[in-house]
């Protein structure tokens, strides 16, 4: 992951292609928002990585390889309307890629796993972005992430807002995405 291998920077370009739709919150997949899926990620990648325009190597198939990763999220967040794809923001992800995002938060921020995070509005976004989720989903799936793996039974998530000082989220230990096994 490029946040902490700056050379995947494959990474780093579908992280942006997803900040943007998810920044959109609703669009039409078409030719012209692939177009500027594609100037976008060229032109930053250009400036953060100080690459000539001409030598970054990112098309439209390059978007077309981020919206099939996309288009296997359940709930879905790509869907054909009226013969037309079209991104929308889901309002539910499951509790585990749930865990797996607030796992990342733990480990981006350097947070010690058992420590309450508070959730400023920062990594309110971040959470929402890493699960393709509408800001109006996250009450509902901490609490479902709550009662599936709750941390007052041995599991290893809790929130709340006790002492006044905000929401916070709890992570008891590591929850990292699971491997593939290898094919040896």
């Amino acid at each position: 992951m490029h946040v902490f291998d700056s050379a995947k920077r494959f990474s780093w370009a579908y992280a942006r292609v997803v900040d943007a739709l998810w920044a959109s919150g609703e669009c039409v997949l078409d030719g012209q928002a692939t177009a500027r899926l594609v100037g976008m990620v060229v032109d930053e990648a250009s400036r953060a990585f100080s690459v000539p325009i001409e030598k970054i190597a990112f098309s439209r198939d390059s978007i077309r390889g981020v919206l099939n990763w996309l288009g296997a999220l359940e709930p879905a967040v790509v869907a054909r309307d009226d013969r037309v794809d079209r991104f929308r923001r889901r309002h539910y992800c499951p509790p585990p890629m749930f865990l797996w995002a607030v796992d990342f938060l733990y480990r981006a921020h350097c947070a010690a796993h058992g420590v309450r995070m508070f959730l400023t509005p920062e990594r309110i976004d971040q959470l929402c972005k890493l699960c393709v989720l509408d800001p109006s989903g996250l009450e509902n799936v901490l609490m479902m992430t709550k009662r599936t793996s709750d941390y007052d039974r041995g599991g290893a998530f809790d929130y709340g807002t006790e002492g006044g000082f905000g929401r916070w989220i709890l992570l008891a230990r590591p929850c990292p995405v699971p491997s593939l096994p290898s094919g040896d």
